[in-house]
């Protein structure tokens, strides 16, 4: 069995003042996050790059097995654009070699954001990678914090921060996608 390397921690979440979204808004949200996950693992990227806005600001913190007092410090983390971002998606995919992937996305919280029409989400996300012989061979969690603005059909996700929790041993790598 594998045991988690470490685990990180991650810049206090600082709550606003709870104001709820209506369950209308809240599951059309919640739908949107499922809907994503089975994008990514059924490697539909054309259909998930629909999803990003144009100026979207992609951030994961890279300082998974390392021991922080506060929080990821700028150097820990990797800034990604749109181009960027999608452009190591492909790379990341060949390398892989992986028949399966599963995302499971838990835990959403949904608040109003400054602007009309955008979302302040915060949800937790379990990856699992199947190896050929159909086990798990690598997993790693995260809290991913976005901002989702409202469009004409759905949503595009305008800001995404990924902070890795723990990575069990054997991971070389996590894919800057979450």
């Amino acid at each position: 069995m594998q045991q988690a390397v470490t685990a990180i921690q991650p810049k206090p979440w600082k709550p606003q003042p709870f104001m709820p979204v209506n369950p209308q808004v809240y599951s059309e949200i919640q739908q949107f996050l499922i809907y994503e996950a089975l994008l990514l693992d059924h490697r539909c990227f054309d259909q998930w790059a629909s999803l990003l806005s144009r100026d979207i600001t992609y951030r994961v913190c890279n300082c998974f097995g390392q021991r922080q007092h506060d929080s990821c410090g700028a150097s820990d983390y990797v800034d990604l654009g749109r181009d960027a971002l999608l452009q190591r998606t492909g790379h990341q995919l060949e390398a892989a070699n992986l028949p399966c992937t599963r995302r499971f996305v838990t835990n959403v919280s949904v608040s109003f954001a400054h602007c009309r029409g955008e979302y302040d989400v915060v949800s937790y996300l379990r990856v699992m990678h199947i190896s050929h012989e159909g086990s798990a061979n690598s997993a790693w969690s995260a809290e991913r914090r976005d901002r989702l603005r409202a469009t004409d059909r759905s949503f595009a996700i305008l800001r995404r921060e990924v902070l890795i929790d723990t990575l069990e041993q054997g991971i070389a790598t996590c894919p800057q996608f979450l």
